[in-house]
């Protein structure tokens, strides 16, 4: 075959015009030979015989990878004369850097498993009675602070981590009353926590005890929560001390998330003063 006829037969057949589709370049680049055939050519364009060659492919068989690679965006048939030489689209490969670059980005959440993770092989299978606190400071008066950790509907919009959702939350200010806790993530799967509260001086301390349920309907440790808030200018200080005692054995990814998970909720209560809810 001629150079000439070898030229037409890569004349391309797909439609490469329009936005770069990723998915669709992706599948093209995925076959093995096609992409032996874009590092080739990310070197130096080529002709489609010169493709072949370098690949050590029947030429007909490098013609149909051409084509699906051009229909996919990825190469561009450059027409010469009667010569027609095979290069890479190179700004549909930036198309593409740019679009991963996106998923590259940092998140929060990254870091976050990596902490429970790790957080979780530090606990071992029989974690022990600890006490940690945590501070917040949230752009609110106290006395709106205060609703939001007792009013359940407002609670209920900062009491879960991210992918978290709130499906039952009850508690009130009133020293004996009940608290009931249930989380939901995606796929359907729940997680129920159950206490009561302590203590209450509204507007300046709360106290209560919350603790997750394990599968047997037992807690799976004890765990006390002391809630302080104190004024700060136009702002509000929320302390927040949390003790641990009588651990379960099966306790480990509940404790383990225990610090981090409330440290998240001090956040999203932090950030319900951005939107006017605690006006």
């Amino acid at each position: 075959m001629s150079e000439g006829q070898e030229s037409q037969a890569a004349a391309p057949t797909g439609d490469a015009a329009g936005p770069l589709d990723p998915r669709r370049a992706f599948a093209a680049m995925g076959e093995p030979t096609r992409f032996r055939i874009l590092e080739v050519l990310a070197a130096s364009a080529s002709t489609v015989g010169g493709v072949a060659e370098a690949i050590g492919a029947l030429q007909p068989q490098t013609t149909k990878h051409l084509q699906a690679l051009e229909a996919a965006g990825l190469v561009t048939i450059h027409r010469l004369g009667r010569r027609r030489v095979v290069g890479l689209d190179r700004s549909a490969f930036a198309s593409l850097a740019s679009w991963l670059g996106e998923w590259a980005q940092p998140d929060g959440d990254d870091d976050a498993l990596q902490a429970y993770g790790q957080a979780i092989a530090r606990e071992g299978k029989a974690p022990g009675a600890r006490a940690f606190a945590l501070r917040a400071e949230v752009a609110a008066p106290a006395d709106a602070v205060w609703r939001a950790w007792t009013d359940p509907a407002l609670a209920a919009r900062w009491w879960a981590p991210p992918h978290f959702d709130v499906r039952e939350l009850s508690i009130a200010p009133d020293v004996g009353a009940a608290i009931r806790f249930v989380l939901g993530e995606p796929g359907g799967a729940t997680y129920r926590s159950e206490g009561r509260v302590i203590g209450a001086d509204p507007g300046r301390r709360l106290v209560f005890a919350l603790a997750p349920i394990g599968e047997t309907g037992v807690a799976l440790f004890d765990a006390v929560h002391t809630v302080e808030l104190r004024a700060d200018g136009d702002a509000t200080v929320v302390a927040l001390r949390i003790e641990v005692d009588h651990v379960t054995p099966g306790a480990t990814e509940a404790i383990a998330g225990l610090e981090q998970g409330w440290t998240q909720l001090l956040q999203g209560l932090s950030a319900l003063s951005g939107d006017g809810s605690l006006a």
